[in-house]
C-alpha cells in the first residue's frame, strides 16, 4: 500500500483482525462459555461492531470512561476490569442506572463504602489473583474469598456475579508448552475454588486464551489482544506472525552509512516503551517487516527498532535492507505490544487508506 501520512501511521489489516476474532468466538462458542471480549486492546466502536455478528454475553473494558465510551454505542452489559475505584462511585452508579455494569472488589471496606454510595443495583466479581502478583485476592485464600462473598450478599446493592480472573504472567512465557504448563494449574486451582464457591468463574488473558482448548469450569472468557496481536504474542507462542492485524508505519528521516542504522519518525509516544529482548540480552523495541501489495508479509531477519527516544526511534537493520531504503520511505514495524501502541496512537488507517478515527483515544489521532 501507499502510505500517504508524513507521520507514524498505525496501519490496520481488517481480513486479518476479522479473522482473529472470527477464530477467537467460534472457539469460546465451541467449548460451551460466554464471551465478554476486552476491547481495551482495540478501543474503537467500529471494530467493536465486528464482533456482533458473534454470540456475545458483555464486553470487557479497562476504565469507567471507556465504559460510557461503549455503552453510548449500545452495549448493555459492561465490566470495567479494574479494581474499583471508590472514588468514581457516582458516576459508577449513574451509568449502572442505564446498563448492566459490573465492577471488580479486592477488599471488604471499598464493599461497604461502594453500597452506601450508590442507589442503582450494581455487578460485581471478586478478582482473583492467581500468582501473578499484580491485583485481586489469592484464589488459594478461602477463608477470605467467603468473607468477601458475606459481605457483598449482605449489602443493599451489589449483586455477585462470580470471580474475575486474569493470568498476566502467561507473558512471561517462551512457547506455547510453556503457556499451557502455567495455565493448566490455574485451571485446576479454579476447579477447586468453584467446588467451594458456586459462581460463574470470568478468566480471560489472550495466550491462555489462544493456546488453551480445556477450559475446565471457566464459565466466562475474556481475552483482548487477540484482536490485533502483536510481536511479543509471537514470541511467547500465542500467534504466528502472520496474525498480527496491525503495523507501524514510520517515515524514514536520515541514513548512518556507518553503522548500519535508519533514524525514523516513530518513537516512545507512538510505540510505548514496551520492549522485548534479543538473544544477547539487548533490548528491542519492534520488529521490522517486509511490506508487499497486500500490505506486509513476514519478518526481516537481522531489522529491527533497536532503540526509541520521544519521537525519535533507531532501526537496526541489514545491509540489503539498508541500501534498498531511501529517505522518505515509510518502514513498517510490528508493534511489541498492540494495545499500548493503539491507545497512543488512537486511531487506525487500513491497507486501503482509510482513516479509522472512531477510537476511544481519536483525540490523539493526528
Amino acid at each position: 500500500m501507499d502510505v500517504l501520512n508524513p507521520y507514524p501511521t498505525l496501519v490496520l489489516d481488517e481480513t486479518k483482525a476479522k479473522t482473529n476474532i472470527q477464530v477467537m468466538a467460534q472457539k469460546v462458542s465451541k467449548s460451551g462459555i460466554a464471551f465478554r471480549p476486552h476491547f481495551k486492546t482495540h478501543q474503537s466502536r467500529e471494530i467493536g461492531n465486528w464482533f456482533n455478528r458473534y454470540n456475545i454475553d458483555g464486553i470487557t473494558v479497562s476504565s469507567l470512561d471507556m465504559a460510557k465510551y461503549f455503552a453510548e454505542d449500545g452495549w448493555q452489559s459492561i465490566t470495567i476490569a479494574f479494581p474499583v475505584n471508590i472514588l468514581e462511585a457516582p458516576e459508577i452508579n449513574k451509568l449502572s442506572a442505564s446498563i448492566d455494569l459490573r465492577i471488580l472488589v479486592v477488599d471488604k471496606s471499598t464493599i461497604t463504602k461502594l453500597d452506601q454510595a450508590i442507589s442503582h443495583s450494581l455487578g460485581v466479581y471478586i478478582e482473583l489473583d492467581p500468582d501473578y502478583a499484580r491485583s485481586g485476592v489469592s484464589f488459594r485464600d478461602f477463608e477470605l474469598i467467603k468473607e468477601l462473598i458475606s459481605a457483598i450478599e449482605g449489602s443493599q446493592h451489589l449483586a455477585l456475579k462470580g470471580f474475575y480472573c486474569h493470568a498476566g504472567h502467561s507473558y512471561r512465557s517462551r512457547s506455547s508448552e510453556q503457556i499451557m504448563e502455567m495455565a493448566i494449574p490455574i485451571i485446576k486451582q479454579l476447579e477447586k475454588l468453584k467446588a467451594h464457591f458456586p459462581y460463574p468463574i470470568c478468566y480471560g488473558d489472550t495466550p491462555s486464551c489462544s493456546v488453551l482448548e480445556d477450559f475446565g469450569s471457566i464459565d466466562q472468557l475474556s481475552p483482548g489482544n487477540f484482536v490485533f496481536y502483536d510481536w511479543i504474542q509471537t514470541q511467547i507462542g500465542s500467534c504466528i506472525p502472520d496474525q498480527v492485524a496491525v503495523a507501524m508505519y514510520c517515515p524514514v528521516v536520515a541514513k548512518y552509512t556507518e553503522r548500519k542504522e535508519l533514524l525514523i519518525h516513530g518513537g516512545a509516544v507512538h510505540f510505548s516503551k514496551d520492549f522485548d529482548t534479543l538473544e544477547n540480552g539487548s533490548l528491542y523495541f519492534g520488529q521490522v517487516v517486509e511490506q508487499n501489495q497486500s500490505g506486509w508479509s513476514s519478518p526481516l531477519e537481522g531489522c529491527y527498532l533497536k532503540s526509541i527516544s520521544q519521537e525519535h526511534g533507531i532501526v537496526s537493520c541489514t545491509d540489503k535492507f539498508f541500501e534498498n531504503t531511501r529517505i522518505g520511505d515509510h518502514v513498517a514495524i510490528l508493534p511489541i505490544h498492540s494495545c499500548l501502541t493503539a491507545d497512543l496512537m488512537g486511531g487506525y488507517m487500513t491497507l486501503q487508506g482509510n482513516l479509522q478515527p472512531d477510537h476511544f483515544s481519536g483525540q490523539k489521532f493526528k
